[in-house]
């Protein structure tokens, strides 16, 4: 009927929504089922109780729909049940997609006009507003919009009136996954809306990378927190740096495979000394090269794993290296940088002895090299 939506039954809007979240994922060998495809999630999506969102469900189980698998979830550290569409809950799904995309709705635009268009045209419309991301920064999270789904859309349809403005406008912060990727024992933890590294546990190791490389001067700026442990091992912001390895705990620091070195450079913030690795006999910040055994400048700083925040600026020029916490220069280095290679992540690592390493606002400004050699001169 000409200007009004379809009705779904819930259990059909549940199997449009794990269908719409769950594109990326394998449900044989999932490597971090998202959040969206539990319970929680659907009843955060949909906005209805959650014993109606388990009737749903399980009537889409008996139906052959949906399957329930259940895997160990990180940020929580305990095993829950995930939901995926079967492969006739897929068929079922998309044929619904076929149906909704040529319903009609009264679209009120972000200038205040009333127009109608499919819900197809609306998710194009949609898509076409949506802002590019800067190239010059790199930001940990980014603005949170509403995910342009058809799950979405029908929930913002209101008396069948969509209204734009408060489809677009942010819904606060969220990881940038498109822009970063972890590794080992890293995490997001969405409650907390940080990076954890390390829990305070033996023997782990997380890195997080930027996904493009970069070889050109740039700026980090990051907030970390040490501690909560008894005092190992440290983190490392890694630059121009080799990626294509498994990091190593202990005193490694992430920054190098278990065997041999890994080319780079890496700003380390060491709260165990280690005669092992060259260290001297204190906590430090170091500037290293291809191994945490080559120091390549140091300097004392026993603050940084009291469990608290710290603020890190890191700027690197093009002959030079400059390190300020919480507002105050602690090292500055100048040689050869060689940029061979252009990895650009934080790494962290605990042995026998451990702490939490977390690390939260997280921001990359790249320098062109005219930019650069300009301050070099002055």
């Amino acid at each position: 009927m000409r200007g009004h939506v379809i009705r779904l039954r819930l259990p059909e809007r549940i199997l449009l929504h794990l269908f719409e979240n769950s594109g990326q994922v394998d449900p044989e060998r999932p490597r971090e089922p998202p959040l969206p495809l539990t319970q929680a999630g659907i009843v955060e999506s949909l906005n209805y109780s959650l014993e109606r969102v388990s009737t749903g469900l399980r009537e889409l189980i008996s139906e052959g729909l949906v399957s329930k698998k259940r895997f160990y979830w990180r940020e929580s550290g305990r095993f829950r049940n995930f939901y995926f569409p079967t492969q006739e809950g897929t068929i079922k799904a998309q044929e619904l997609i076929d149906i909704l995309r040529n319903q009609r709705v009264k679209i009120i635009t972000p200038t205040g006009i009333l127009k109608e268009m499919t819900l197809e045209d609306l998710r194009n419309y949609l898509k076409k507003l949506a802002k590019p991301s800067k190239h010059d920064v790199y930001e940990l999270k980014e603005k949170k919009y509403v995910e342009i789904t058809y799950t979405n859309i029908l929930n913002q349809i209101k008396g069948n009136k969509f209204e734009v403005k408060s489809f677009v406008s942010p819904q606060g912060l969220e990881l940038n996954e498109r822009v970063w990727e972890m590794v080992r024992d890293a995490y997001y933890d969405s409650t907390h809306k940080y990076v954890v590294l390390t829990r305070n546990k033996h023997w782990q190791a997380g890195i997080i990378w930027l996904r493009e490389g970069i070889k050109m001067p740039f700026i980090v700026e990051f907030k970390f927190k040490i501690g909560g442990g008894s005092g190992g091992d440290g983190l490392v912001l890694m630059f121009y740096k080799r990626k294509d390895y498994w990091p190593a705990d202990g005193g490694n620091l992430g920054f190098v495979p278990g065997v041999g070195i890994m080319p780079g450079y890496g700003v380390e913030f060491d709260t165990q000394p280690n005669p092992d690795y060259n260290d001297p006999p204190y906590p430090h910040i170091a500037l290293i090269k291809d191994s945490p055994t080559n120091h390549l400048a140091y300097v004392e700083h026993r603050q940084m794993g009291d469990f608290n925040w710290h603020r890190a600026k890191v700027s690197v020029g093009i002959s030079s290296v400059k390190v300020e916490v919480d507002g105050k220069r602690v090292l500055q280095w100048e040689g050869e940088i060689s940029r061979a290679h252009s990895g650009i992540g934080i790494a962290a690592s605990t042995g026998g002895m451990t702490n939490w390493h977390i690390v939260d606002d997280i921001k990359i400004t790249k320098k062109s090299l005219n930019e650069s050699r300009a301050k070099h001169q002055n």
